[in-house]
């Protein structure tokens, strides 16, 4: 019988590099929605979009409710339908990440899903825009606006994709594709198991340290990304 798994790919620096226009469009959102400018921006990597927004919020000294992160939401998502042929000139998909998605869809009993900090909507964009997003059940994920923390967003993966795919699923039948240390440490605490891939900010090192036991500097190597989610 083939062993059943869900991969819940991490988005920004696991699959896609935006080239720099992901923040020029948050910026451009906050300002939408605050009236202000953003001067600066809370640190992003591992964290929610709705964590970043607050943040950066009261780096400029505002307090935010959850209906300003929503509309926040709406102007980011209108801002990359927006701005999508400029995110597809200056980003790109990254090295291997095509191949490794295909790789998958053929393998049996394997299903591809996105755990990310973006909301839903801006990262089927990005996705979309890089041909990444054919084999994504997007029902199956967790996105930036369904909780705060990055170990929740897995949970909440787990369990719509019980649900969708009317599985008995465990955190072991998952696997975190993700770069950053607190993809890692999500994957711990959940008791997922874990890819690590260092192609974002990150070193190998850096993700080995806070916890992966498995790490790749990228996803060329297709066949071995698909021997580790079969065999985890």
């Amino acid at each position: 019988m083939a062993v059943r798994r869900v991969v819940l790919w991490d988005v920004d620096h696991t699959l896609i590099d935006t080239g720099g226009v992901g923040r020029e469009l948050a910026a451009r959102a906050f300002e939408r929605t605050t009236g202000m400018p953003m001067r600066e921006q809370a640190t992003i990597d591992g964290i929610t979009e709705a964590v970043i927004f607050r943040e950066t919020s009261k780096l400029h000294g505002l307090t935010t409710t959850r209906d300003d992160f929503e509309e926040f939401a709406e102007a980011l998502t209108a801002a990359h339908v927006e701005s999508s042929e400029e995110l597809r000139a200056r980003g790109h998909g990254l090295a291997g990440a095509a191949a490794a998605l295909d790789r998958l869809s053929r393998t049996p009993d394997v299903t591809q899903t996105v755990v990310s900090g973006n909301v839903r909507a801006v990262a089927k964009i990005k996705l979309n825009v890089f041909g990444l997003d054919r084999h994504i059940v997007w029902e199956c994920g967790a996105y930036g606006e369904d909780a705060d923390e990055r170990p929740d967003l897995v949970r909440v993966a787990l369990r719509r994709a019980t649900e969708h795919l009317d599985w008995e699923l465990t955190p072991q039948d998952a696997v975190v594709v993700g770069d950053t240390p607190a993809d890692v440490s999500a994957a711990l605490e959940v008791g997922v198991p874990l890819i690590a891939v260092a192609s974002g900010r990150f070193s190998a090192e850096d993700l080995r340290a806070a916890g992966a036991s498995r790490v790749v500097s990228d996803l060329r190597d297709a066949e071995q990304i698909a021997h580790w989610v079969t065999a985890l």
